[in-house]
């Protein structure tokens, strides 16, 4: 993993997709931190700073369309890139994510070099 890359909350309750996720950030030079729900990803992003957050939209207690929100509301500058990852593709729910704060909404399963492109992209607009 490297050790300068941009780095990036993977927030995925699924232990098996956090972790695969993790792994294919890294493999693109992201350096990577878990979270596996809402609450945590609060936490973690406050302390942490990252550079942007990949987020899934149904976890427990909290659902990403809450944490998004939040994310948001905690951010001085509100300058970490926020992604959106479901499993729901109605276009209500991608309308709902952009309108929580999120820069992107990408439904699951979701094609891997699209995230990272998005990911890039994002984050050089963020610099």
């Amino acid at each position: 993993m490297s050790t300068d890359g941009p780095v990036v909350v993977v927030v995925e309750d699924d232990v098996e997709m956090n972790a695969l996720e993790c792994e294919l950030l890294s493999v693109y030079g992201f350096r990577t931190m878990s979270a596996y729900t809402g609450r945590e990803a609060i936490e973690l992003c406050r302390r942490t700073r990252p550079d942007a957050v990949l987020l899934d939209v149904m976890l427990p207690e909290m659902d990403g369309f809450e944490t998004c929100c939040r994310l948001r509301d905690q951010s001085d500058d509100g300058s970490a890139a926020i992604i959106m990852v479901s499993a729901l593709a109605e276009e209500a729910s991608r309308r709902r994510g952009l309108a929580s704060g999120a820069d992107a909404y990408l439904t699951k399963p979701f094609d891997a070099l699209q995230v990272i492109s998005t990911l890039q992209s994002l984050i050089r607009a963020s610099a």
